[in-house]
């Protein structure tokens, strides 16, 4: 029978190293079997109560290591990242001779935060260093991560807090659910990365989509007019659109539009209109109101045009062509304090096929195909933040948008079947419509 290990050793009996073995291997298994047992039971946990294994175990787990990642990183991230700068220190030794060595100097990690999707760390800037030089190491500091995404934000001077997206909430896809409020400030289109309802301002903005070829543009399109539905039949907001495309897109949901224009003669003619209504308000509220406030008598109107390349760029008829881009530059430029605002979407982001483009206050890039589309849409050193031309073919409505506080925002549109359209244009829209004209 073999001595058990655990026992204690008598005083007289010599150390014998089988006896340091056997204890290791006896405590190794039994770590092995606890190991064993923790796992399996973690397992059925999982498998049989997803939700209270996330919440009570996993989550917990993922933030803990994020923080522990961020603290033990942070020295070998700021050298490889080009953060930390380092001296030459002389000094003499015990024995009175000089010696050299190296000393780093690392920006300070403040301290961290976290939440179900964020890692969020507050950093001081070294001595010598400025916050730009901390936002130009953000893209690195995100590949280092392993982050979908991150943005910086100057909280107090010398002082950058770097949020980082460590679990994207947009791999799935969500399906549209319509409303039932009425609303005309604002529509819910989709989800942000960080899980949160992504909600795009209208009143007073004017909206440009821009994305190649199946990036979801249709699913923006029907957000803005389905969100809107509820205001549609409560009288306080009116559709207007242009499809030049033979009228294919709007036609699935064509009840909720006041008048859709199909040719080119019958979009100029719908522009035309819109500004002399547009005239009318203006001289209605100069020295009254400097707000549009929607009302039945004055409502909301929303211009969406489908390819806005047909309008400025495609007409065949180069009259025609020049009358409509002189009246939607017009628009552009004056409509939106006066309760007229334009959503447009477009392929092609050239400044020859959109030459108005800095008329539009917000703009969504879908997915594009190069690295200087995302600078034509969204401007000058924005690639690096929204990396739009890097969207997947298959997550169509996925963008970046820019947030009201002037940073980028990765976000995905909810996707809008055909029967959702067709449904709510039948809750909420005009009970008949012949030529693209509603019976009102």
């Amino acid at each position: 029978m073999s001595p058990d290990p655990s026992a204690s050793l008598d005083p007289d009996t010599p150390f014998r190293i089988d006896h340091v073995l056997n204890f290791f291997t006896t405590l190794g298994l039994w770590v092995m079997i606890v190991v064993g047992v923790i796992g399996v039971a973690l397992f059925f946990w999982r498998l049989h109560s997803p939700e209270t294994y996330e919440e009570r175990f996993a989550a917990p787990a993922r933030l803990l290591r994020w923080r522990l990642w961020a603290y033990a990183s942070w020295h070998r991230l700021c050298k490889r990242c080009g953060l930390a700068a380092s001296e030459q220190v002389t000094r003499r030794n015990k024995e009175g001779q000089q010696v050299t060595s190296t000393r780093w100097l690392y920006p300070k990690l403040l301290g961290t935060d976290v939440s179900h999707t964020t890692l969020h760390l507050t950093v001081r800037a070294r001595m010598g260093q400025t916050v730009e030089d901390l936002e130009r190491a953000v893209p690195a500091i995100r590949d280092a991560a392993g982050a979908h995404s991150a943005r910086a934000v100057v909280v107090s001077p010398g002082t950058l807090r770097i949020e980082l997206v460590m679990r994207e909430q947009l791999s799935t896809i969500g399906h549209a659910t319509p409303p039932t409020a009425v609303a005309t400030t604002r529509v819910t289109l989709g989800r942000r990365e960080d899980g949160s309802a992504w909600i795009l301002p209208l009143r007073g903005r004017h909206t440009l989509t821009v994305g190649c070829s199946d990036a979801g543009k249709g699913s923006i399109f029907w957000g803005i007019a389905g969100g809107l539905a509820p205001a549609v039949a409560a009288g306080v907001v009116h559709l207007i659109g242009i499809d030049l495309k033979y009228g294919i897109e709007l036609s699935v949901g064509a009840r909720l539009f006041t008048k859709i224009a199909t040719t080119e003669a019958d979009a100029v003619e719908t522009l035309a209109g819109l500004e002399k209504l547009m005239n009318k308000r203006g001289q209605a509220m100069a020295g009254h109101s400097r707000d549009h406030r929607p009302t039945k008598a004055s409502p909301l109107v929303v211009l969406l045009i489908d390819e806005l390349a047909g309008v400025t760029a495609y007409m065949s008829d180069p009259t025609l062509r020049k009358e409509a881009a002189a009246s939607l530059s017009r628009i552009l430029t004056k409509g939106r304090a006066l309760g007229i605002v334009v959503a447009a979407f477009l392929q092609d982001p050239r400044k020859e096929i959109l030459p108005m483009r800095g008329l539009f206050t917000q703009t969504i890039a879908l997915r594009l195909r190069s690295r200087e589309e995302v600078t034509m849409v969204l401007g000058d050193g924005i690639a690096d933040k929204a990396p739009a031309h890097r969207i997947a073919p298959d997550r169509p409505g996925t963008g970046y948008v820019i947030a009201a506080d002037g940073h980028t925002v990765k976000v995905r549109s909810d996707f809008w079947s055909d029967d959702q359209i067709r449904s709510t244009a039948r809750q909420y829209g005009r009970s008949t419509t012949a030529g693209g004209q509603s019976s009102e």
